[in-house]
């Protein structure tokens, strides 16, 4: 579904989604931490419209990638992680 959006997500290893557009790049490269603070906040509410809570959206900013990555969120409270 991302991709309809212009996003091209690309799975880089087991917990990593990155997106390698970002389509609000135009606005992005005037006003970075607004637009990108916006597009975490439009990819929560995608998550969050999905009902998943393994997945969370994260800024981390590349040069010619949208500045979001989706990311594994890990073991729950109380859960054991990977030994």
């Amino acid at each position: 579904m991302l991709d309809a959006y212009g996003y091209e997500p690309v799975r880089e290893g087991p917990t990593e989604v990155r997106l390698h557009n970002c389509p609000f790049h135009p606005l992005a490269a005037k006003a970075t931490d607004l637009v990108c603070g916006l597009n975490r906040a439009f990819l929560d509410g995608y998550l969050a419209g999905l009902d998943t809570t393994a997945v969370r959206a994260v800024l981390d900013p590349r040069p010619g990638e949208c500045c979001v990555v989706l990311t594994d969120t890990g073991p729950g409270p109380g859960q054991d992680g990977p030994r």
